[in-house]
């Protein structure tokens, strides 16, 4: 039985790619990308100059078992974001703010995909002396009482 929802990745990709606001980022859209559909080699070399980039990878992926209920799990996926520009830091500040705002809007989850969407955490992993601003966001995607087809 083949699963009849969107996997994490191409779920979060669409939110953003359809979300983003280019009005909130000084009228500037970034690449909204799986770091793994990436040419090889591409990951570390994208042309910021010209674009920003929003970069999605799976870090970690749970399920736990509800105690009584042995045909369900409750599933949480764990995301990272990686998002760069070689602007400001001011501009990068612009893109945090878009990316929390997509991520609250859709929290709630659309009830196919997915039941929560967390915003968890964020790293700063900015280099002054390459000039690129980067920041990384944990977000959580968590799915209840998942059917487990036997």
């Amino acid at each position: 039985m083949a699963a009849s929802w969107s996997e994490t990745i191409p779920l979060l990709k669409t939110l953003f790619t359809a979300g983003w606001n280019r009005a909130n980022t000084s009228q500037r859209k970034p690449v909204i990308d799986d770091i793994t559909n990436v040419e090889p080699g591409r990951g570390k070399r994208l042309d910021l100059t010209r674009q920003d980039a929003v970069l999605f990878y799976e870090t970690a992926h749970n399920e736990e078992q509800p105690e009584l209920l042995y045909d369900f799990v409750n599933t949480r996926v764990n995301i990272t974001v990686d998002m760069r520009t070689t602007l400001t830091r001011d501009h990068l500040y612009l893109m945090e703010n878009e990316v929390r705002r997509i991520v609250h809007i859709n929290r709630k989850g659309d009830g196919v995909n997915f039941d929560r969407m967390i915003y968890k955490t964020r790293t700063d992993l900015s280099d002054r002396t390459k000039k690129l601003w980067r920041y990384t966001f944990q977000v959580e995607i968590v799915t209840f009482a998942e059917f487990i087809p036997l």
